[in-house]
């Protein structure tokens, strides 16, 4: 059995924590105290404009202001330091987990590389079995090399006679004629017969000793989740959805930089089915047509297996709605927590295959493929993820249910969608052709206004069980 091998760390985990620990603590309070600076500036400008000073006491408050703005500076630029520090730490992390990753990936190449060769061995090793002599034959063989093997064969001879002897003594009392004849008969049949081997000492065989190959463990390749599709009312077929068992989820990541992907959290998802493709022109237009909706602009990509693109957050949710009535099921749009739970396929890392882009994997600005920064791509175009889902990185990024919050702070850790709150922007996930390969990371949330309409902004639908 190969043992799972464990990479070592170079840092100490506790030192990581305390220096993030100190990092955020020291950003908190650069914070704090650049907003007291603007609060103080801003009643000394209020106190300025509506009292009725002296010469003396304006020359004081604006020498007091003066040092409140050098003292603010000052601040602000300790907070841009630490800011800096933050990012050159996560990058460091980040390159370190890229590292780890290749490493590990090295580490599987080998282990399989291994698996292989012994399965090769064994294979050897029977049809070495296959080809070694019986131990009947063996026997004989070392049986005829024997110094008393004429000894065997005069034994061989003398035995049928002795026995045909002693049948014709046995039927003397018939006619000696007929016995006689009957004698000759039986022994010209004994002389005929295949002669009969008297067992000699048994000689031990020497056998090969064989090493056992232990079972290696292999982990059994994941299976996609079951697929399903609904038929419409009048014709056709709803998108195909996956149909995902939910678990826990750890929702976003922890940066110091304060990004709107903070802080990692906890979040029990559901069972619920999800879109294997992000919805394609042939799904909308259906929709348009049966509905007297505008038809979506395909900007001379062509349509059909495309990502329909350029429709609003509205109109993703009018499509949902129509699929509700005209499949009698509860379609909507994913929430975040879902949509995050099903691109990640249950990888803990940056993207579904591991730390870092790799090229092949995706359609973005800078991924390698000749769709890059130019057009979306059909779907299906790329390898799925672990759940049997396409296109959850890059192509067209995807609209999801959520308002737009900076930050995870009160979010919900039951899976819905948050709709709590300023919902001026909503939620848009995955990274697009047109956009940089670190938009592609699971974690990484995009905003736009409800009626935004971009050449890179699509949907995928979401099926209540």
């Amino acid at each position: 059995m190969t043992t799972p091998i464990t990479l070592p760390n170079t840092d100490s985990d506790s030192e990581l924590i305390a220096l993030r620990q100190t990092l955020q603590k020291m950003r908190q309070e650069a914070e704090q105290e650049v907003l007291r600076l603007n609060q103080q500036i801003a009643e000394r400008s209020r106190q300025t404009n509506t009292a009725v000073m002296s010469v003396t006491a304006q020359l004081a408050m604006q020498q007091e202001m003066t040092i409140l703005n050098q003292a603010l500076e000052t601040k602000e630029s300790a907070l841009e330091h630490i800011t800096e520090e933050c990012r050159r730490l996560e990058d460091a992390l980040e390159d370190q987990n890229i590292a780890l990753d290749g490493l590990q990936q090295e580490i599987e190449r080998k282990e399989r590389a291994l698996i292989q060769a012994r399965e090769e061995m064994a294979q050897m090793r029977r049809e070495l079995e296959n080809r070694q002599p019986s131990n009947v034959s063996l026997r004989f063989s070392v049986l005829k090399q024997s110094p008393h093997w004429q000894r065997i064969q005069l034994l061989i001879i003398v035995v049928p006679l002795l026995v045909a002897a002693i049948w014709l003594i046995w039927w003397s009392r018939e006619s000696f004629t007929a016995a006689w004849q009957h004698g000759q008969n039986k022994f010209s049949a004994l002389l005929t017969a295949a002669p009969v081997i008297v067992p000699a000492p048994e000689i031990a065989s020497v056998e090969t000793p064989t090493e056992e190959i232990a079972p290696v463990n292999t982990p059994a390749p994941q299976q996609p989740p079951r697929t399903l599709r609904d038929r419409l009312a009048g014709g056709g077929f709803a998108p195909t959805l996956a149909m995902l068992a939910g678990g826990v989820l750890e929702m976003g990541t922890n940066r110091l930089t304060g990004e709107d992907f903070n802080p990692a959290h906890q979040v029990e998802i559901a069972p619920f089915l999800i879109g294997v493709h992000e919805v394609t022109y042939q799904d909308y237009d259906r929709f348009a047509q049966a509905t007297g909706q505008p038809l979506p602009d395909d900007f001379g990509w062509g349509r059909g297996a495309r990502p329909v693109v350029g429709v609003s957050w509205q109109e993703a949710n009018a499509y949902t709605a129509w699929l509700s009535d005209k499949t009698g099921h509860s379609y909507r749009l994913p929430s975040e927590a879902e949509w995050e739970f099903a691109a990640r396929g249950g990888a803990t890392s940056s993207f579904w295959w591991g730390f870092a882009a790799e090229p092949g994997r995706a359609l973005c600005f800078d991924c390698g493929t000749s769709w890059d920064n130019r057009s979306t791509a059909p779907v299906g175009s790329f390898a799925p993820n672990p759940f049997g889902l396409y296109d959850t990185a890059g192509n067209a990024m995807e609209w999801v249910a959520d308002c737009y919050h900076p930050n995870y702070q009160g979010a919900p850790n039951n899976g819905r969608a948050w709709i709590t709150g300023d919902c001026t922007a909503r939620v848009a996930r995955g990274g697009a052709f047109n956009k940089p390969a670190a938009s592609m990371r699971v974690y990484v949330r995009a905003r736009f206004t409800p009626l935004a309409k971009l050449n890179m902004l699509g949907f995928r639908v979401v099926r209540q069980p």
